[in-house]
């Protein structure tokens, strides 16, 4: 399931952008922005195991559908690949009322790491040309025991109409 949003960027208003001779403020620009949740195992501090992975419709003027697969796939595979043993995980929190959260330390450094290496690997993805022309920017959003991955993309500009003026080459009288 795939969750969208929209609202606009609030960014310095001492840039400004030249469009069709016409000037707007960086601040006016509207952008969309599409969440995907977490699809498997949460530790205490919101970080998955893994994320959507299911093609957001909204992206699809954008991006092509392989670019967006191979970036999820990217960061669901180093969530994996860094993410601690059942074991740890299990003695995390069998031995958490007994140690009063201490033990849930084992598995925070790991988890850590995952977040870490993701967020290095969401800035490499944002780099990537298909999604630097576009304007998407992919982050890994933590907010009080959840975490989401969040793309923003910009909305389809509203190009004011170009005015066409006819000009008589030749009077007839």
């Amino acid at each position: 399931m795939v969750a969208t949003s929209f609202h606009d960027v609030s960014s310095n208003a001492a840039s400004v952008v030249m469009i069709r001779s016409s000037i707007h403020t960086e601040s006016e620009k509207e952008y969309g922005e599409v969440r995907l949740y977490p699809t498997r195992m949460r530790f205490v501090t919101g970080v998955a195991r893994a994320y959507e992975d299911d093609f957001p419709p909204e992206l699809s003027h954008l991006v092509k559908e392989t670019d967006f697969d191979i970036a999820i796939n990217q960061i669901n595979n180093t969530m994996q690949d860094y993410w601690p043993c059942f074991l740890c995980i299990f003695c995390g929190y069998g031995c958490c009322p007994c140690t009063l959260g201490l033990s849930l330390f084992c598995p925070n450094f790991c988890i850590r790491d995952a977040e870490q290496y993701v967020r290095a690997l969401i800035t490499r993805i944002n780099k990537r040309l298909c999604f630097e022309r576009a304007g998407i920017e992919w982050q890994l959003e933590r907010s009080c025991g959840k975490s989401w991955i969040q793309i923003t993309y910009p909305l389809a500009s509203k190009k004011p109409p170009l005015v066409r003026t006819l000009v008589s080459t030749s009077m007839h009288w």
